[in-house]
């Protein structure tokens, strides 16, 4: 007893200890299934259907909730009612519902998909309950299913930034949207990523994803933009925030050129997931206002302009992306001052306007056969 006393405690005492996190995109849980509840064999009753546990999709809602409301992370459906003389064909137990956020993707432990959560309308049973008690089972009730599921949260935006750290993409946010994400001249300011709305004059709206910076390796989970990675899956349109005077990591590190950025930030994308380079995306050089010429941003388009040749020359085979991505619209900035920030967010609309218009097309299309 004393054991078992001092072992609650401790479980007691781990319980919440993720909640100073201030993100939280993966979370796993335990889910069991009503058992079935007991027949009366004597007169024929049949046992209860043990309640299921099911997930569905809710707004405004983030996995840290989630893990707040139950730091157990267990999740237990009542049990089916047993048979009574009075009532020979039993209550089933009640199903339990676990409320997710958007873009939730239910995995087993190996792996396996079991179903996405991608509107409040989505469902998914993730353990059924047990079969009540009747003659197939000597009217004995069964046990309700029981697994570790993986709610893995990919986050639902119109755009995804991407960019080295430190290029200005956070203090962008912030002049496009309403959010007051921290802002620091220092590399890694962004632990986690900031969703903002772009509202227009006219109601029209469309949300954008900040994450943290990548670096060389983020693919192989170096750094703490690799966590993140998996958020641009989803995105519409990838905008590239590039500083257009380089980007250095550390006084050790070699300094990259504007157009390094792109093809190493390339390159990474492509060795985490290749379909990547098949999204539309725009292109946002930063810092204008650092230049005082027009030298590094003419070195810039002149290397973009030439980049099979660039690539084949200049780096290493290891380095050059199979594919290069052709950007729908380039935009010069100044994200500190909101310099041409307007005029990119009227491209950003227009570019999601048409690739709406490109999906309704196809949808249209493969229905008519």
């Amino acid at each position: 007893m004393f054991l078992t006393r001092c072992l609650y405690k401790i479980t007691e005492q781990d319980l919440g200890r993720h909640l100073n996190l201030p993100f939280i995109d993966k979370l796993r849980v335990y889910v069991r299934g009503g058992r079935g509840g007991t027949g009366l064999k004597k007169y024929g009753g049949i046992g209860g259907q043990g309640g299921n546990v099911l997930v569905r999709g809710k707004r405004h809602l983030t996995l840290k909730n989630v893990y707040e409301k139950n730091l157990t992370k267990r999740y237990l459906a009542p049990d089916g009612e047993n048979s009574q003389k009075m009532r020979l064909n039993a209550m089933s137990g009640e199903n339990l519902t676990i409320h997710v956020p958007l873009g939730i993707q239910i995995l087993r432990d190996n792996g396996e998909l079991i179903d996405e959560i991608n509107d409040i309308d989505d469902e998914c049973i993730v353990a059924h309950g047990g079969e009540g008690g009747n003659y197939k089972t000597f009217f004995q009730g069964q046990p309700g299913e029981t697994a570790m599921v993986n709610f893995d949260l990919k986050l639902l935006a119109d755009v995804g930034f991407v960019g080295y750290p430190n290029a200005g993409k956070s203090t962008l946010l912030s002049m496009l949207s309403r959010t007051q994400p921290a802002i620091s001249p220092v590399p890694f300011t962004t632990l986690h990523p900031q969703i903002g709305t772009v509202v227009f004059d006219d109601g029209r709206s469309f949300s954008i994803a900040d994450l943290p910076g990548l670096i060389e390796g983020s693919h192989i989970k170096m750094g703490l933009g690799s966590r993140f990675l998996k958020h641009t899956l989803r995105s519409k349109i990838l905008l590239f925030v590039i500083d257009i005077n380089g980007f250095q990591l550390e006084i050790r590190s070699p300094l990259r050129s504007a157009f390094d950025s792109i093809v190493f930030l390339t390159k990474e994308l492509e060795l985490y997931e290749p379909s990547l380079l098949h999204k539309p995306a725009i292109l946002a050089i930063n810092k204008i206002d650092q230049l005082d010429d027009k030298t590094k941003l003419n070195e810039f388009y002149y290397s973009l302009n030439n980049y099979k040749e660039i690539l084949k020359n200049d780096y290493e085979e290891k380095w050059c992306p199979k594919n290069f991505f052709h950007f729908e619209h380039i935009v010069e900035i100044a994200g500190k001052y909101g310099t041409n920030c307007d005029h990119l967010c009227s491209l950003l609309r227009r570019s999601l306007d048409e690739h709406s218009d490109r999906n309704n097309t196809k949808i249209k299309f493969s229905s008519s056969f």
